[in-house]
């Protein structure tokens, strides 16, 4: 029988160790922790949703994301399906597809593997979407830098289309790792800017990162960094981040206002669009499983992408 006891008592260790490791950062006032914000990292400032009318006026907006799935057991004996989904407020979606397994490669590079075709797979989405049709607000479901890591060539041919045509690129950070707080600040370096803002915003209150202390920026003219900020969009007390590309900084406000208008109050601080896409491209196990019974041979797919686990139910 599993013992409860010894679950608690960690938990509850756990839970002292953060209680003092963050409680000199918790017993900041907020007056006094918003104000050393502005003197040393950028400015705050408080923005109202765009009006149905500045709404009305972005005739496309396109969100984008990617998801993978896997079936299969333990390396090398599985199989992964990647997909990319562009989709408009307006017009007509772009899926692009790819898949995977180790099976035909000799290098062992799992978890990069997986973020290069992820990354690539996104970004070939956005650029097959302006193929057909050119957007005035392009979105992307995560930040930049791993797509500057990842698949920095197709990233580049991204930006270039998107200075080209005008459309105004930039990503929307869920899950927030960086640490530029605590480098300004001089604080612990192993403190995310998550924990450090969360419950500190007022909603619809937004951080506009100084370039100089944000290390996704390059010195203007090189074409190659990014600007940054981090907004509270909803009732749920954590915020979330922003990249645009340096050359289009003064579109800072703009998007940090138009992420505030697409984000539900009573939501986790994503704007909707960017859920619904996440929702749209998702490949469930049912798909993935009957994709491969449908088209590879069956002593093929037993013999490399049937688990031990799955053959339980076989």
């Amino acid at each position: 029988m599993l013992d409860f006891n010894q679950f608690e008592e960690k938990i509850k260790t756990i839970n002292s160790n953060l209680r003092n490791k963050y409680k000199k950062y918790f017993s900041i006032s907020n007056e006094e922790f918003l104000k050393s914000l502005e003197e040393n990292v950028g400015e705050i400032e408080n923005f109202e949703k765009l009006s149905q009318k500045e709404l009305e006026k972005i005739d496309d907006l396109v969100g984008v994301d990617g998801s993978v799935n896997r079936c299969g057991g333990a390396y090398p004996h599985y199989i992964e399906m990647f997909q990319g989904l562009a989709k408009s407020t307006k017009y007509e979606e772009v899926y692009v597809s790819d898949i995977y397994t180790p099976t035909l490669n000799d290098s062992f590079e799992i978890e990069e593997k997986r973020e290069k075709l992820l990354a690539t797979i996104e970004i070939e989405s956005a650029l097959e979407y302006i193929k057909k049709r050119i957007p005035q607000v392009l979105m992307m479901d995560g930040g930049f830098i791993r797509y500057k890591i990842n698949c920095p060539e197709h990233f580049k041919d991204l930006r270039e289309i998107c200075q080209r045509n005008n459309i105004i690129l930039f990503g929307v950070i869920k899950d927030i790792k960086t640490g530029i707080l605590a480098r300004a600040l001089s604080l612990d370096r192993s403190i995310y800017d998550r924990e450090l803002l969360f419950n500190r915003f007022k909603i619809g209150q937004a951080l506009l990162i100084k370039n100089e202390v944000n290390k996704k920026y390059i010195e203007k003219g090189l074409g190659e960094g990014f600007s940054s900020a981090f907004i509270r969009t909803s009732n749920f007390p954590g915020v979330v981040g922003i990249d645009i590309l340096d050359v289009q900084e003064n579109y800072l406000r703009f998007v940090s206002r138009l992420v505030y208008s697409l984000t539900p109050i009573n939501s986790r601080g994503i704007p909707l669009w960017l859920d619904i896409v996440d929702k749209d491209v998702r490949i469930t196990d049912e798909l993935i499983k009957a994709s491969l019974e449908s088209y590879l041979d069956r002593d093929l797919y037993e013999r490399f992408f049937v688990s031990e686990r799955d053959k339980r139910t076989l």
